[in-house]
């Protein structure tokens, strides 16, 4: 009796070891797989690391995001929850990626409806000369400048046939200038250089032909307030009046009239963001006597269909970013604040919609270190922003370009790596 006993409390005691052995198992492993909520900046290194292997993925996905949260506490810190006062936000489809990471590189949209881009940084140290062509079956590499270039411009010519790539933050780079045959895919130098180093300033084309180089960084990283015009007659520069303020970081935008020339913001000689806006008319500068409502530097401006023109974004430095946008009236020369968008944007892209609307892309968050993933529209009615699609990948100093039916958003930088190989396309 004792013996079978014995037996039983050993059986009892090895069934039990064997019951507590398998509760621990599913608990390690249940623990394991779990799911931890995923932040929007998590959702960026996914789209991210989708991409890395160099095939091209186009991915749909719906992400729930709490609006209170999102839009207090900026980006990519927002969690994506479940909770019912939500807005349903859905992402751009991720496109075919560059052959080579970059930002602050140029861009032009070429006559046969292609897309050119040039040079640019792969780290914060390293600037590159290739170049590529985005077509319909995506990117490939074109012949590169002779001189590697950052912080340029790239300006196709009125007839789109030839690129004008102008500037750069480097030591060879600065003041030469190089034109890209379409037709041959070569690039050659202008017949003379600037007359002084460029970079970080802009070139609009005239209705003319010519093209306005204006403002810069020079080698010292010292604001210039110094113009010059490309002649694409005899592929040369010529000298042009002075801007009335040294400025670098700002935007310059065509009126409707086709050779007025809206100047706003920027970083002056003392390196401090100005409220200032100036004129170029017939060749001369004029200061505008209304300043804007706040100083600006690494904004954005897009002339829109009524004739005014949409400033927005940027900061009044690398620390400090806005979400503010305001309107210049070029029958009044004044400028009127509009509604705010809902996340603060240094670096981002504006792009004039089909609709009238435009699309404010990514951008950088300086105040809370984080980059937008949602992209925001700007209705010129009724002058306040909506939410629209998500970015896959947050990213600033990237390009937009608006094509046929898309919007190809290309390259930039965010926060972690100096180029982002990375293309999404925001369909309309």
């Amino acid at each position: 009796m004792e013996q079978r006993s014995c037996i039983t409390i050993v059986t009892t005691i090895a069934l039990l070891a064997t019951v507590i052995l398998h509760l621990a198992y599913f608990k390690y492993h249940s623990k394991k797989d779990e799911v931890a909520p995923i932040s929007i900046l998590d959702t960026t290194t996914i789209a991210k690391n989708q991409l890395t292997n160099g095939f091209t993925i186009k991915t749909r996905v719906t992400t729930i995001v709490n609006t209170d949260i999102s839009t207090r506490m900026g980006i990519a810190s927002t969690l994506v929850t479940t909770i019912p006062s939500t807005t349903k936000i859905t992402s751009t489809i991720m496109h075919k990626p560059f052959t080579t990471a970059r930002s602050n590189f140029g861009s032009a949209l070429l006559a046969n409806g292609e897309v050119l881009v040039a040079g640019g940084l792969i780290t914060s140290s390293s600037v590159i000369s290739e170049t590529e062509v985005y077509t319909s079956t995506g990117w490939q590499l074109a012949s590169s400048m002779t001189f590697s270039h950052a912080y340029h411009t790239v300006t196709a010519f009125a007839n789109n046939t030839k690129v004008l790539a102008a500037g750069s933050d480097t030591t060879r780079g600065d003041q030469t200038a190089e034109v890209y045959n379409i037709v041959s895919n070569t690039w050659t130098f202008t017949s003379n250089n600037m007359s002084s180093s460029h970079y970080a300033h802009t070139a609009t084309l005239l209705a003319n032909g010519q093209i306005l180089i204006a403002g810069r960084y020079n080698a010292s990283h010292i604001s210039i307030s110094a113009a010059e015009l490309y002649i694409p007659s005899s592929n040369s520069f010529i000298n042009a009046t002075n801007m009335n303020i040294a400025r670098c970081y700002f935007t310059s935008t065509l009126l409707s009239d086709g050779s007025t020339v809206l100047v706003t913001g920027g970083a002056n000689a003392s390196s401090y963001p100005v409220a200032t806006a100036e004129l170029y008319i017939n060749g001369s500068w004029i200061l505008l006597s209304s300043s804007m409502t706040q100083n600006w530097a690494y904004h954005a401006a897009v002339l829109l269909n009524d004739g005014t023109v949409l400033v927005a974004g940027g900061g009044n430095d690398i620390n400090n970013a806005y979400s503010n946008a305001e309107i210049y009236n070029a029958t009044t020369q004044n400028f009127t604040a509009v509604g705010s968008m809902q996340y603060r944007r240094g670096g981002l892209t504006l792009t004039l919609l089909p609709s009238g609307k435009v699309l404010a892309t990514g951008g950088a968050d300086w105040t809370s270190n984080t980059y937008s993933l949602v992209c925001e529209l700007y209705d010129p009615l009724t002058r306040t922003w909506s939410s629209t699609l998500m970015l896959n990948h947050g990213r600033s100093f990237h390009h937009s370009v608006l094509l046929n039916n898309f919007v190809l958003t290309t390259g930039g930088y965010d926060g972690n790596v100096a180029g982002i190989v990375t293309s999404e396309k925001y369909n309309l």
